[in-house]
């Protein structure tokens, strides 16, 4: 199953609007959990980890010490409790209706808008946490501080342009594996439809590296400078990236999200029994599982 925003069904991630890099960490977890494992053994192994990843990743960015880092580790260790408590519940809930659906085939493009907006909310949800329990963080860097973090941006920038000059068959072959993790074995029809959707499509990484590049040097200008009012300004750079969008990347974003639902669309219609089946009891088991791991937390 697709949403809109262009990926497999992938509760919360929005991979076109990622510029800030540590937000990254919420990113890498929905996916670990809604695309790239199978089973619960899987889920639970994961989301185990979560808290030790997003330490990692977030030292990777921000040079900090002593007491920083060790108030990164409870801020990081504050999120991962509420969202065990409070989303994981949610995203419980959320699959098992999905999964009571699953065999109605009836008002498909509707279902589909929903899920997209469930999804958003989901999103927005975690980076709003996240981001006001690490942000207070990147308020306090000193300078030299502030200039690695402009480095190590710029680093990962550069890795992220790399990993979209790909082969189109590579991209092609990373649509169909999220796919089948939902849906099982796809029908010759389906492959095609994914293989129309790569070769058509109409993203441009050149276009969207312009438009990190433009994120991260107004971030970093405005936490140089300091203005007055700062902290609410970089807490809005983060929290809505489009206010610096052009014209053009919100066209490409429009046009991308158009192509997506039309490929979620007709692979939902063209979904066989048995493919309904098989998404229908992987639905059950992520719910189950989330269900697990929010019980652990009481």
């Amino acid at each position: 199953m697709y949403t809109a925003s262009g990926t497999s069904f992938n509760p919360s991630a929005q991979p076109h609007n990622n510029w800030l890099n540590w937000r990254l960490c919420i990113l890498f977890f929905l996916i670990l959990l809604f695309s790239l494992t199978s089973g619960c053994s899987s889920v639970r192994l994961v989301y185990g980890h979560l808290d030790w990843w997003m330490d990692r990743k977030i030292n990777s960015y921000l040079d900090l010490e002593g007491a920083q880092k060790e108030l990164l580790q409870q801020r990081v260790d504050d999120f991962h409790r509420w969202h065990r408590q409070t989303q994981l519940p949610r995203y419980a809930d959320f699959f098992e209706q999905l999964a009571t659906e699953v065999e109605d085939t009836s008002q498909i493009p509707e279902r589909l808008k929903r899920i997209e907006k469930q999804v958003d909310e989901f999103w927005d949800n975690s980076v709003t946490m996240l981001s006001d329990l690490v942000l207070p963080l990147i308020y306090d860097l000193n300078a030299q501080q502030i200039d690695q973090l402009e480095v190590n941006i710029e680093e990962e920038r550069e890795k992220s342009l790399k990993k979209w000059d790909r082969a189109q068959r590579k991209r092609e072959k990373e649509f169909r594996k999220q796919t089948e993790r939902w849906l099982g074995d796809l029908t010759e029809e389906q492959e095609e439809m994914i293989d129309r959707q790569v070769a058509s499509s109409t993203f441009d990484p050149k276009l969207r590296d312009a438009q990190r590049q433009l994120w991260a040097a107004t971030f970093i200008s405005t936490l140089r400078k300091k203005p007055a009012g700062y902290q609410k300004q970089l807490r809005a750079l983060v929290l809505e990236p489009q206010s610096l969008w052009s014209e053009d990347y919100q066209k490409m974003h429009d046009e991308l999200r158009a192509q997506a639902t039309a490929l979620a669309q007709q692979i939902a219609t063209s979904a066989t029994t048995v493919q309904r089946q098989h998404l229908k009891a992987t639905l059950q088991e992520y719910a189950a599982d989330f269900r697990a791991l929010a019980n652990e937390a009481e």
